[in-house]
């Protein structure tokens, strides 16, 4: 970008340009950040890497363009020779500048030799949604009559760090007996389920896995429980639950089983208040609870203690279970009404 705007030699002296280039690289850098955090794709490695490198090469094909509407003897070129070492001829404030040019670039160095040393292990959690026939949180089935299929979209999103292994099991009222699934190609054809549990192998870090799934439910009956259940051997201890309500709505549950203490998370997405409360249950009985209320628009965090051990959380939401944690997965819920 500073090639960019100052592509005659004479616009700016060598320390002013590598001293602007730095400072522009920080603000160009957060604010292509800032951009990206409120597009579809948000702020995440390659969304950023991606946008950074296609800034570049646009800022040099326009560097490169006003460069040639000068001769080559006024257009800015970079040598390389010792001459920028000498101190003869420069002032007082240059010889500053430059010592603080050259320790800036110094640490810079070393900070990134130390972060590509030392890499950070980001936040792991793992994505898990249902969302309705038209792809959004909206639209859910409930009412059905018997041998009436209906179907909803099935996601999980890998945010682990690692590559994992998922199994998702499809139960109604506790049971595999009460009900029978499909998934569904872009063809529309459908394909049997076998003991309605999907094995979901191999998926990389930051791969989505989203499937239609098909259902009919097997009997009559009104408030009948559809659970949709996520294993894996990876997500116990500390870890995240985090999930789309059926309202739409947001929650995030950190979880820290050997320190026995977490936090939660909702983000109310919508304009009406909802009531939530979570549960804490370990062998059988009820460790915590904690009812927290949540206006319209509104995003609250809250701190959370329970035994340290392995222990089942279910957040109910305006009195009706919305999500669960059974031990060794993730939980989510439709109630179906099946005359």
């Amino acid at each position: 970008m500073v090639a960019a705007l100052f592509p005659r030699k004479g616009d700016l002296g060598g320390v002013e340009r590598i001293a602007l280039s730095f400072g522009l690289s920080i603000v160009i850098a957060a604010l292509i950040g800032f951009i990206l955090n409120y597009t579809a794709w948000g702020v995440r490695l390659y969304p950023t890497l991606i946008s950074l490198t296609v800034f570049i090469l646009a800022m040099s094909g326009v560097a490169w363009r006003r460069r040639k509407r000068f001769v080559e003897e006024d257009r800015f070129q970079v040598s390389f020779n010792a001459r920028f070492l000498l101190w003869k001829g420069q002032g007082g404030i240059e010889r500053v500048l430059s010592i603080i040019l050259m320790l800036a670039v110094v640490g810079a160095i070393g900070a990134l030799a130390y972060v590509i040393a030392t890499p950070r292990i980001g936040e792991r959690f793992s994505e898990f949604y249902i969302l309705g026939p038209q792809g959004e949180a909206v639209g859910y089935p409930g009412n059905l009559g018997l041998g009436e299929k209906e179907e909803i979209v099935l996601g999980i999103v890998n945010r682990e760090q690692e590559e994992m292994d998922y199994q998702v099991k499809v139960l109604i009222d506790g049971g595999v007996e009460g009900v029978r699934t499909w998934t569904k190609d872009e063809s529309g054809e459908l394909t049997p389920i076998a003991g309605n549990t999907i094995d979901v192998e191999g998926l990389a870090y930051e791969e989505k896995w989203e499937r239609r799934l098909v259902f009919e439910p097997l009997q009559r009956g009104g408030g009948q429980k559809m659970e949709f259940l996520l294993f894996s051997p990876k997500l116990r201890g500390g870890h995240h639950i985090r999930s789309q309500l059926g309202s739409g709505n947001f929650v995030d549950i950190e979880i820290d089983e050997t320190g026995g203490k977490g936090k939660i998370t909702l983000d109310n997405k919508s304009s009406v208040p909802y009531g939530y409360k979570l549960e804490v249950w370990r062998e059988g009985t009820i460790q915590q609870e904690l009812s927290l209320s949540v206006s319209g628009d509104e995003k609250l965090e809250e701190g959370i203690s329970f035994p340290v051990g392995k222990s089942i959380f279910q957040l109910y939401e305006n009195d009706r279970l919305a999500l669960k944690d059974s031990g060794a997965g993730l939980s989510l819920h439709l109630w179906l009404d099946v005359s």
